[in-house]
């Protein structure tokens, strides 16, 4: 009986001695924490190109979602609608200046500092969108980088990637290459505006946000914006008459991730990495998506009562020799656009020796 009760006095001193080395131990580690300082939280505003119910906005909204969760809230990114912070339109300037410490926005809208960047995204003639996503990763990326690097902007990439848009939407039929002319037509960079001139037409630049009043008023005959199922979702058909579909004029689409120079390169390293492959994770699922979205899509233009057709050959024809035109006459007065332009045909040959659309 001694030995029973001896044994029970050990067990009961053994617990004792282990609930005090637990608690004790547990206070030794909360202790810790709470001298650990907290972890710096890096906050971002990411102002978008896009307005409301735009895709591509949701895709920026989804772009930050990712880099919070992943970074653990180190990296707080809070995206804005297009014209919240800075005036739609001037988002590239505004990440060069530090206004805004990130934008997502198309190269288009940078040509006025960066006339190459219009092989970063889409013109006549060009990469499609797969093409474009191989030769960016190929080298188009580093070209990007280094370009943009001048202006003290870090391009990261292309964040929404789209298929071949609508050639244009219209209030105007268009028969011929007469109907081209004086065509008040909202478009959405620098070089389909000057070859849209030299076509006859009248070229509007436009934020997204204005093109839905703009057409509805009367202000533009046509307008092209980006993909069918997009341009459904911003209503257009609702202002428009005809819808035009050819992949001549932008075989794709992109709009990218910028962030200013100074608050980009005090980021960690895990952090860039981070930031890079949520954009690709994004460009990719989006493509993947719109592509999904687009016949089903066209089948609700119809249903609707837009009138659907192909862009007339002429028309074709005609925006191929001028915009050939343009990018020759552009080519010598600027040595690195000349390089970009050259570099970007290259691939489109390569893939076209291989039968890659």
């Amino acid at each position: 009986m001694k030995k029973g009760r001896m044994l029970i006095v050990m067990l009961m001193l053994a617990a004792i001695f282990m609930v005090l080395a637990v608690s004790c131990g547990g206070q030794k580690a909360a202790d810790t924490a709470a001298a650990e300082p907290k972890a710096e939280v890096i906050k971002w505003r990411l102002q978008s190109w896009a307005p409301a119910g735009d895709a591509t906005y949701e895709a920026a909204q989804k772009f930050a979602d990712i880099v919070n969760t992943a970074s653990d809230g180190r990296l707080e990114i809070t995206p804005y609608t297009a014209g919240s912070i800075i005036p739609a339109g001037k988002e590239f300037d505004s990440v060069m200046s530090g206004s805004v410490e990130a934008i997502h926005g198309p190269p288009g809208w940078t040509i006025g500092y960066v006339p190459a960047a219009v092989f970063f995204t889409q013109y006549p003639g060009g990469l499609t969108a797969n093409q474009l996503e191989m030769w960016m990763n190929y080298e188009g990326t580093e070209i990007a980088k280094k370009i943009y690097k001048e202006f003290g902007v870090e391009y990261v990439g292309i964040l929404t990637l789209s298929p071949a848009e609508v050639w244009c939407q219209s209030n105007k039929q268009i028969k011929s290459v007469a109907d081209i002319k004086g065509l008040k037509i909202r478009l959405g960079t620098t070089a389909l505006n000057a070859i849209f001139k030299k076509m006859g037409a009248t070229p509007v630049f436009l934020p997204g946000g204005e093109i839905y009043e703009s057409a509805q008023r009367g202000v533009i005959d046509a307008l092209e914006y980006i993909n069918p199922s997009l341009n459904w979702g911003m209503g257009f058909h609702e202002v428009t008459k005809y819808m035009y579909l050819d992949p001549s004029r932008a075989p794709c689409d992109t709009q990218c991730i910028y962030v200013n120079s100074d608050v980009y390169n005090k980021l960690p390293a895990d952090l860039k990495e981070i930031v890079k492959l949520a954009t690709d994770q994004i460009a990719r699922e989006y493509y993947q998506s719109a592509i999904a979205k687009d016949a089903g899509a066209v089948a609700e233009f119809k249903k609707y009562g837009t009138i659907v057709e192909k862009v007339p050959q002429d028309v074709i024809n005609l925006l191929y020799e001028k915009a050939n035109e343009y990018f020759a006459e552009e080519s010598k007065k600027d040595p690195v656009y000349a390089d970009v332009y050259t570099k970007a045909m290259a691939w489109k040959k390569i893939c076209e020796q291989f039968d890659v659309k």
